[in-house]
């Protein structure tokens, strides 16, 4: 009775070898077919400039008001206080040196002057629950030289989508709408102030070698 079962027992292990030596090959050739990692894009160098990004406590508290408390509803969006939060990290990167003041700096103390300004902001309405609502933002921008002369007058737009949610999510859904849009305004912001060749200019010995 032994031997038929030590056998059989033989078989079921030499069966296991046999398909893993067959397997063994392939699960290398999909290993090999895996495409090789892509380099990472490296960051543009920042402007070598010492720039100041002037939010204002009127800026951070502007609110813009739609709709009619009898009809749509009356809605708030506070992009000020939002702003407020996106747009250093956003400018961070772009400049060398890059500091954050509540009013306009004396001429001489910076390089770059930064100032927002929020031009306009709407958003699409739905009553319906999985619809989607869209919000634009603009933010106009004045950049300054050390001499307080505007340089460069620019107005960019971040926008965002979103469900328009039902009576509990209502609320969330109004606030991811306006953070992503001021979000993507901000990140607008940097990539044209980042490309503008008047800003570029200000830096030393530039002024020949951007055109």
């Amino acid at each position: 009775m032994r031997k038929p079962m030590h056998k059989a027992i033989f078989a079921i292990v030499a069966c296991g070898v046999i398909s893993a030596s067959l397997n063994t090959p392939t699960a290398y050739a999909q290993e090999a077919a895996q495409p090789a990692a892509q380099p990472v894009a490296a960051a543009a160098p920042a402007i070598p400039l010492n720039a100041v990004l002037v939010l204002t406590p009127e800026f951070c508290a502007t609110v813009f008001k739609q709709g009619s408390f009898w009809t749509t509803g009356r809605e708030t969006f506070k992009v000020g206080a939002m702003a407020c939060k996106e747009l250093e990290p956003a400018l961070k990167p772009v400049f060398a040196q890059l500091s954050v003041v509540k009013e306009a700096p004396a001429p001489g103390t910076a390089q770059a002057i930064l100032i927002p300004k929020f031009a306009n902001s709407h958003a699409t309405t739905s009553v319906f629950a999985f619809s989607n609502r869209e919000m634009d933002v603009l933010i106009e921008w004045t950049v300054e030289d050390a001499k307080g002369k505007t340089v460069w007058l620019q107005t960019v737009q971040g926008s965002s989508k979103h469900l328009a949610g039902n009576m509990f999510t209502y609320a969330h859904q109004e606030k991811a709408l306006v953070r992503d849009s001021v979000a993507d305004a901000a990140k607008q912001s940097a990539t044209a102030i980042a490309a503008a060749p008047e800003i570029l200019k200000l830096v030393p010995g530039k002024n020949d070698a951007v055109k």
